[in-house]
């Protein structure tokens, strides 16, 4: 990390210690005389960001150095500059469900029929023709009607947000971008500034988060950046893999640092990732190793359908736990949401303790998402999105028709909703509403007048004074006495918040909140096992790891396939999945899985069969008809690689002969070359196309003729 030239590249694979890298790096250049007020690091959630923040306060002078999020550092530009591009400072950010409530609107203004183009469909398009269009459309533009519908709501979409100062997450980026761009001021004073940009996770970034580093980057900075290829699993958002294989090319004179000792994982576990990842092409060649045990085999558990699966992943749980594993050691990870809900099912039959983690989970529910609302109406009086959802929240008369004459005027006279409020009676809106968006100006004007810090009395100010908080209190049914809770729960995070943040105000908190990420909502200790997608397991680490779902559709995922960059995206999936382990890793899959469309038959994944059967254990649930539990059958245990043996037959019982041509389910076809052993013994040697030469054991092969 004592690199001094212009910009350094550190392929940090899986487990190699990439953030102690990076800090070290920081310590190293303030030891070398670097200012740390002139040091900017960035990484991707506010929990890396935390964690980064933690330990370069450890290091002398390190508390000075401006580490945060791509999006947070945008934010940061564009509070304090923004109008020097017509933005104002105190714009809101907005998240998916307030574009989706903006493009509701748009669509009925527009009288956009939304068959031919659905809401979802459309925030998918818009974040993608915003970043610059890298990696794969969501949405077919040549089918009818479609590309016309979506250039008018785009228009519309961005003229709303301009008129509402609001700003969602991909422009606070574009928007940044924009701002160095046509003020080279503020380019050279930022450039002064950080004399060294180090970024972490690189491979995740897409085509505007590149051009806003090399925008920032003037003569004399200097850039380091960690990452590694095989981990860039975020091109449905937009990352694009290209920039850290060409870094070179867009940082001259770019050096190259390997880091290759994995201190994560068992030798077995690394070796089955290794061998999985290999056969990618867009990647940076090299070969982790590890100096920890061989540790025990990857366990593939071969289940009859989801109910099956379920209950194998709840037995293996509690085979760990006797082990003496905590349950907070223990992760369960799937590549589709819905896979959970089976599997959430068996644990709560086995009375395990479970947490789906899922960050913005909390800030989603209806009950948070109105009270932060009422406070984004404090910091930006033309917020539309928020205004419109908690006008009428609790019930103070301002119905769906009362709203509607007053957008109706608003376009008219061109004003925001929020600015057309107080002329409510121009509007044609009743006088019994009136009243009510009279009393819900005031409380806003009473508010706007405390200090925006500390921010939970602003919280409470406005759910005490709105009736928000009385009415869930009052109400009798169960799940709004669930809803207070979460109330008050916003409230206690509001004080921690006020007590961690020293200059923390009302708007930093709207932004922490807004910004959130599925990885930020993970928290150790809890003493359950944690569920969630293997996107949300980016990051963290668990020493055992179940894999569910690994099979053709999933892993890779349909929608992949038959497009080369999806396909090695999905492959780099599994392999993140693989490496979060430390001690123990299994995988399920399921033969047959229940559909929208029926009951389909699911093929393993082919990743399964990159790996060398000598890392691996199979325990196969599907096959076992005792009259037994399913989970009451013997458990096969690992077999080593057959060794020689004189006992040769020719014939396999199987009306198989050695010669022959076969087909394997998970290696495909192959020509079988020895068959060994004999009885429950019996192994098989077969040279397959695809996969090289394998020995399996013959009770387990599964082996069919091929003519």
């Amino acid at each position: 990390m004592t690199h001094a030239g212009q910009a350094l590249l550190v392929v940090a694979g899986a487990g190699t210690g990439k953030t102690r890298a990076l800090t070290r790096r920081v310590a190293w250049l303030i030891t070398q005389g670097v200012s740390p007020y002139g040091v900017l690091a960035i990484t991707f959630t506010n929990k890396a960001a935390d964690e980064l923040k933690r330990r370069l306060v450890e290091l002398p002078g390190g508390g000075a150095v401006w580490a945060g999020t791509f999006h947070g550092f945008g934010s940061f530009l564009l509070r304090r500059h923004g109008d020097d591009i017509g933005i104002d400072p105190r714009f809101t950010i907005m998240d998916r469900d307030d574009q989706l409530s903006i493009l509701k609107a748009i669509y009925k203004d527009l009288d956009i029929d939304k068959s031919v183009l659905r809401p979802r469909d459309a925030i998918a398009m818009i974040s993608h023709r915003k970043n610059g269009g890298g990696g794969r459309p969501p949405l077919d533009l040549t089918l009818p009607g479609v590309a016309f519908a979506f250039d008018q709501l785009f228009d519309a979409y961005v003229d709303r947000l301009r008129g509402a100062d609001l700003l969602d997450f991909d422009d606070l980026l574009l928007e940044s971008v924009r701002l160095l761009t046509e003020r080279e001021d503020v380019a050279a004073l930022y450039g002064e500034r950080f004399v060294h940009v180090l970024v972490d996770e690189y491979q995740d970034t897409n085509l505007v988060q590149r051009d806003l580093l090399k925008r920032l980057l003037g003569p004399g900075q200097k850039i380091t950046v960690v990452g590694d290829p095989d981990q860039s699993i975020y091109r449905w958002r937009g990352a694009v893999v290209r920039n850290i294989l060409d870094f070179g090319e867009d940082f001259e004179g770019a050096e190259q640092v390997l880091l290759e000792r994995n201190y994560r994982s068992t030798a077995n576990i690394l070796g089955a990732a290794e061998a999985v990842i290999e056969r990618n092409h867009e990647r940076h060649a090299k070969r982790l190793y590890t100096e920890r045990e061989a540790g025990r085999p990857v366990l593939v558990i071969r289940c009859r359908n989801s109910e099956d699966e379920g209950r194998a992943v709840a037995t293996q749980v509690q085979a760990w736990v006797r082990e003496g594993r905590r349950l907070d050691e223990i992760a369960i990870f799937y590549r589709v949401n819905a896979l959970s809900r089976g599997i959430e099912l068996a644990l709560n039959e086995h009375t395990i303790p479970y947490v789906v983690v899922a960050g913005t989970e909390f800030f989603q529910r209806r009950e948070v998402k109105d009270a932060l609302s009422y406070a984004r109406l404090i910091t930006n009086p033309r917020d539309e999105a928020a205004f419109s959802r908690i006008v009428n929240v609790p019930r103070r008369g301002v119905g769906a028709a009362s709203l509607q004459r007053l957008r109706a005027y608003a376009i008219r006279e061109e004003l925001a909703l929020t600015e057309a409020a107080p002329h409510a009676e121009k509007a044609g809106v009743s006088k019994r509403a009136r009243g009510g968006l009279q009393r819900f100006l005031d409380l806003l004007t009473r508010v706007r007048a405390m200090p925006r810090a500390p921010v939970a009395p602003i919280l409470e100010a406005l759910l005490e004074g709105s009736g928000y908080r009385a009415s869930l209190e009052d109400s009798g049914d169960d799940l709004d006495r669930s809803r207070l809770e979460n109330v008050d729960e916003l409230v206690a995070y509001a004080r921690e918040f006020d007590a961690k943040e020293a200059e923390g105000d009302l708007q930093a908190f709207l932004e922490r909140a807004a910004l959130v990420s599925d990885q930020d909502g993970y928290v150790g200790g809890t003493g359950r096992v944690s569920l969630m997608s293997v996107h949300a397991a980016k990051g963290l680490e668990f020493p055992c790891v179940l894999i569910a779902g690994a099979e053709m559709g999933y892993f890779p995922h349909a929608r992949s396939l038959g497009e080369d960059a999806g396909e090695e995206e999905e492959r780099r999936l599994f392999y993140v999945a693989m490496t979060r382990a430390q001690d123990a890793l299994a995988v399920s899959h399921a033969v047959r899985r229940q559909t929208y469309m029926g009951e389909e038959h699911r093929a393993p994944s082919p990743y399964l069969g990159d790996i060398p059967e000598e890392r691996l254990e199979r325990r196969d649930l599907a096959t076992w008809s005792g009259h037994r539990s399913l989970f009451d059958a013997p458990e096969p245990s690992y077999a080593p690689p057959p060794q020689d043996d004189a006992d040769v037959v020719r014939d396999t019982g199987l009306g198989l002969e050695v010669g022959e041509r076969v087909l394997h389910p998970y290696f495909g076809p192959g020509r079988l070359e020895a068959v060994g052993g004999g009885g429950g013994d019996a192994r098989v040697t077969v040279d397959f196309d695809d996969h090289g030469v394998k020995q399996l054991l013959l009770r387990h092969a599964r082996l069919e003729k091929l003519s």
